[in-house]
């Protein structure tokens, strides 16, 4: 799930009216819908408010793209800045409300396999469910670190330069959070 080139981005925002406008929409139906997911990991950001903030985060990463170098990806870069905004957002708020990861219920994180028989689908659902369960126990950078994992398909070193760990810390933190995962979900680490 490789997204946007953030090369030809920034050459379109740098570009005339127009294509600027295109930058900022394909920058925003991108990223919009992945940031409210990473958000909702930071619990003490007031849930009525994280539409508010990611748009803003957004504004704010389209307005550096100027500065984007392609160094890393546009992922890694757009998540930084956005992390960076959402703590100092954290800074900011006085109404600490806690976020389960049921909030981001009706993002579409799983894809179900169209083929599979309805028993199989029950199953995967609830095995879906269960993890759910599991990773809402999980403290608020754990679920960060899951998310850009398995959702986002960054690697260790993406991450790390998101939430400023190194790679193999972030290796270290995904195996164990895996382990912990499996160990209460009952079944085997295969991965």
């Amino acid at each position: 799930m490789k997204g946007i080139d953030g090369t030809l981005l920034r050459k379109k925002a740098l570009g005339g009216r127009e294509e600027a406008r295109d930058a900022f929409k394909e920058l925003w139906e991108y990223f919009y819908p992945r940031l409210l997911v990473y958000i909702a990991s930071f619990k003490r950001l007031p849930a009525s408010e994280h539409e508010d903030i990611v748009s803003d985060a957004l504004i704010k990463a389209f307005n550096a793209l100027e500065t984007y170098n392609g160094m890393y990806s546009l992922s890694t870069w757009v998540y930084a800045i956005a992390r960076n905004y959402f703590v100092d957002a954290i800074r900011k708020s006085k109404n600490m409300t806690p976020v389960s990861i049921e909030a981001i219920d009706g993002q579409n994180l799983v894809n179900y396999n169209n083929q599979k028989s309805v028993i199989d689908d029950i199953i995967d659902k609830e095995a879906v469910n269960a993890c759910k369960r599991i990773i809402d126990t999980l403290n608020e950078k754990d679920k960060r670190l899951i998310f850009l994992k398995y959702f986002e398909e960054l690697n260790s070193r993406e991450i790390g330069l998101i939430e400023g760990m190194s790679p193999n810390t972030v290796r270290w933190r995904i195996a164990a959070i895996k382990s912990y995962i499996a160990t209460h979900i009952g079944g085997r680490d295969e991965h």
